[in-house]
């Protein structure tokens, strides 16, 4: 947290990035309207191609519109800080967030498990849910549920969306909106409370780091993790977590709260001088 006295811009406010580094975040009014063309965009191309591919080109088009979106908007606005990768998130990170999303994304899965049983989903739910990803080739599944939406999910939503809504509100406001729009997207009641709790944390290290860098890493850990686990690829994994619930269940959260904690640790004077100043 600033003092009283210091100015509550993004860069000193929520981002490690030394004073002086150029706000690279779109303005919160356009980001409104960025996420809404996407998420109108992606809607209209679910319903129009071909089941066949309708996973990559909606995902597709979340990453292709706040890309167009941002150049054209940089071409019209030469004047606006940093540059078109800089305002979709694509910027240098410190180093400790990166360790962060690893802590966070190779343990969130789990704790996310317990939290669907909280729903009222049916089993036929979370079997629809389970079929969709146990049903293509492993190499597959991991490219379109994993790899894929890591980074263009990764770039709409934290990228436009959670890093413009930390320039003028408090850390944990703008993450739990934009947490609470990504959960909504889903459209699925038996993922609204999961990735509820992933767009936070997610958003937490976005804001904070100024980058969805080190947030694709730890999404596509997240989801790589769930659908190992859901195909039982990795069975001695399976069969200790069965068998040591509650020693699982305490590491996982002892995991998560750290990365959380390392995320939203303000950095002393000594962190800030030694960082070299990234370029948006």
């Amino acid at each position: 947290m600033t003092s009283p006295n210091e100015p509550r811009t993004a860069s000193l406010y929520h981002a490690d990035h030394p004073a002086g580094s150029a706000v690279a975040a779109v303005d919160p009014a356009l980001a409104a309207a960025i996420v809404t063309a996407t998420l109108a965009t992606y809607l209209v191309v679910a319903m129009l191609v071909p089941r066949s591919i309708v996973v990559m080109a909606a995902q597709a088009a979340l990453a292709a519109v706040p890309i167009a979106a941002v150049v054209i908007h940089r071409r019209r606005e030469p004047g606006s800080p940093g540059t078109a990768l800089g305002a979709l998130g694509l910027r240098p990170a410190p180093r400790r967030f990166f360790v962060a999303a690893i802590a966070i994304g190779a343990t969130t899965w789990y704790l996310n498990m317990y939290l669907v049983a909280l729903l009222p989903v049916t089993e036929r739910q979370v079997r629809t849910l389970a079929d969709l990803v146990d049903r293509p080739t492993l190499a597959a599944a991991l490219v379109m549920f994993a790899l894929v939406p890591a980074v263009c999910e990764e770039l709409l939503f934290r990228g436009i969306l959670a890093r413009a809504l930390g320039r003028p509100l408090r850390l944990a406001v703008a993450a739990m909106i934009s947490a609470a729009v990504f959960s909504v997207y889903h459209l699925s009641l038996a993922q609204a409370l999961p990735t509820l709790t992933l767009g936070f944390v997610l958003a937490l290290i976005a804001i904070r780091a100024d980058s969805v860098l080190p947030t694709v890493i730890a999404h596509a850990l997240n989801n790589a993790l769930a659908i190992l686990m859901s195909r039982n690829e990795l069975p001695a994994v399976t069969s200790w977590l069965a068998r040591h619930p509650v020693a699982a269940l305490a590491g996982c959260a002892a995991s998560t709260a750290l990365g959380i904690a390392i995320t939203v640790r303000r950095p002393d004077r000594a962190d800030r001088l030694t960082q070299r100043p990234t370029r948006s």
